[in-house]
């Protein structure tokens, strides 16, 4: 008897999905047991409770990098989240070269819906999806010592820069099976607490860490020239696209933190589009990836 047609597009369907994960093999055996930093970022993030019923498609791809034998660490923003707090409570959020300028009540409200809000909604999203996460700040385990952060545009306010991270914590987390996931808060030397750019704070962790990958996840495709997405680029092509101005604005802290991870002793970064379903894996386990990778080395473009 001759097979339907909806009978052979589904047999189709089952062999595509079965290359896939073919072509995934030699990157899971290439990855396994290495470290890779996620930095969720405040645009992407899904996770605001409208929807319970839902788990946003990153935390599984998240959890699928957990259960083939990497080891993930999540840093996450909260962007959006702090300026409708701050809207609602009549304050207006003010920004700097994409950096947020914090004042003392700007700070407690970072510090209410970074570390209490939006981290522990990603870590209840983690356990509905059935892996084991421990949400913290860069103050827990002094994890992220900074120091303030100085600005040609202005002051900051309680904005700070990295300058140690102590990752045993972290390493306390991995080893006993569950996902870290990190709220960007830091502390200075005298206990005061800074607001640091998600960023920056992923790619200090990543360096800090030695990890295989550094991931950001952003609202963009990647680095962009002229409309189309730059596959591969090095620090020195970052450099020059952020003089000629092709790199501006809020995507400077983004590939700043690239070049710090870089040089920290992160092996490799990515950026890709966080809002494109299933993103993560197909840029870390499929041979042409779909956002832009970033090395060191001589100019590609």
């Amino acid at each position: 008897m001759q097979a339907s047609e909806s009978t052979v597009s589904d047999k189709l369907s089952v062999s595509e999905k079965a290359q896939v994960l073919i072509e995934a093999l030699p990157y899971i055996q290439k990855f396994a047991g290495k470290i890779v930093v996620v930095k969720y970022g405040g645009s992407t993030i899904q996770a605001d409770g409208d929807r319970p019923d839902r788990i946003d498609p990153v935390i599984l791809d998240i959890i699928w990098l957990k259960q083939v034998g990497l080891q993930p660490v999540v840093v996450h923003g909260g962007g959006k989240a702090i300026t409708k707090m701050l809207n609602a409570l009549g304050h207006q959020a003010q920004f700097v070269d994409g950096l947020r300028v914090t004042d003392g009540p700007t700070m407690e409200v970072v510090e209410m819906v970074l570390g209490g809000q939006v981290n522990k909604q990603l870590v209840a999203a983690f356990g509905a999806a059935g892996s084991p996460a421990v949400g913290i700040t860069g103050v827990d385990g002094h994890l992220l010592q900074v120091r303030k952060k100085n600005h040609p545009g202005g002051d900051l306010g309680l904005v700070g820069e990295v300058a140690g991270v102590q990752t045993g914590v972290l390493k306390a987390l991995l080893s006993g099976g569950f996902i870290p996931v990190i709220a960007p808060i830091g502390v200075d030397e005298h206990g005061t607490r800074y607001n640091v750019n998600a960023d920056s704070a992923a790619g200090a962790i990543a360096g800090a860490l030695s990890a295989e990958k550094l991931i950001l996840l952003t609202d963009v495709p990647g680095i962009m020239q002229n409309g189309t997405v730059l596959s591969e680029v090095t620090a020195a092509d970052i450099l020059r696209l952020i003089d000629e101005g092709t790199i501006h604005g809020g995507m400077v802290p983004k590939v700043e933190a690239c070049l710090n991870a870089l040089e920290y002793g992160a092996r490799h970064v990515h950026i890709l589009n966080g809002n494109e379903r299933h993103a993560l894996l197909l840029e870390v386990f499929t041979k042409n990836g779909i956002g832009t990778l970033v090395r060191g080395g001589e100019p590609t473009v």
